[in-house]
């Protein structure tokens, strides 16, 4: 099959996920925001919260980061360091209330954040991914170089997500107790996982065997479609709608602070 034909879905038309993520922001009225993969800040810079927190092993910064929030606390380090070394309360205050993970995109990257954020999650919390519904199968490459000579003459010429979809069935099969949402949002999708459980230790003492099962699974047109086929996707400003409803306790007094739409 030609790069030309691998088009699995048509482009997603809902909310850019900049504007998403910061609309969500403000609903949920975030306290703590932790964001891996910032690179030049557009998203975070866009976010309201009281303490933002990104991580990056290199910023290249062009953006007002400092925007829309009292504190901000950047790590430039690799993910796993950051992780390794976090002491939550002395170094965040508190757990997280809203992640966006947009790291390394390979699934194995991806997994672990994903398991390491929950763990410093409250069971309200919610966590965005991002890149994990490519639209065309030279996209997914693991190879940023591959997907880039693949893709050159179809509509998404040196668009690179990388195999991070791996991570949809990876909790569809062993996190099942997840709420895991994919959303339309322009241009790659979002996905948002919702009722977590921080105490859970099902990823990590699985990772090993997870890592090997699905770099087996083959990353290619058919394996993407059957993630989509899975799934229903869910229009950008329904999801907002549906995590509106939320709420969150902040602050040591614990007072209950209401979403608005």
């Amino acid at each position: 099959m030609d790069a030309t034909d691998q088009t699995l879905f048509g482009p997603h038309k809902g909310l850019h996920y900049e504007q998403f993520l910061a609309r969500l922001s403000r609903n949920a009225a975030v306290e703590r925001y932790l964001e891996i993969g910032v690179a030049r800040g557009a998203v975070f810079a866009q976010v309201a919260c009281r303490h933002g927190i990104g991580v990056d092993p290199e910023f290249t910064l062009t953006a007002n980061i400092a925007a829309n929030k009292t504190r901000v606390s950047l790590y430039q380090v690799m993910s796993d360091v950051f992780f390794r070394h976090l002491r939550l309360r002395r170094d965040l205050g508190g757990r997280i209330d809203l992640a966006f993970l947009d790291g390394m995109h390979l699934f194995e990257f991806l997994l672990r954040d994903v398991m390491n954020t929950e763990a410093i999650s409250r069971r309200d919390s919610i966590l965005c991914l991002h890149d994990c519904l490519p639209l065309a199968a030279p996209m997914a490459e693991r190879d940023p170089m591959r997907a880039q000579a693949r893709s050159q003459g179809t509509p998404y010429a040196n668009w690179w997500t990388g195999d991070v979809w791996k991570v949809v069935p990876i909790l569809a099969k062993y996190r099942p107790d997840l709420t895991v949402m994919l959303v339309d949002a322009a241009p790659t999708g979002l996905v948002v996982i919702t009722g977590l459980d921080p105490s859970s230790k099902v990823l990590k003492k699985n990772y090993d065997a997870i890592v090997r099962a699905f770099s087996e699974m083959p990353n290619d047109a058919d394996g993407i479609a059957r993630m989509y086929a899975a799934h229903t996707l869910v229009p950008a400003e329904e999801a907002l709608r549906r995590l509106s409803g939320r709420s969150y306790r902040h602050g040591r007094g614990g007072f209950l602070r209401r979403l608005v739409g």
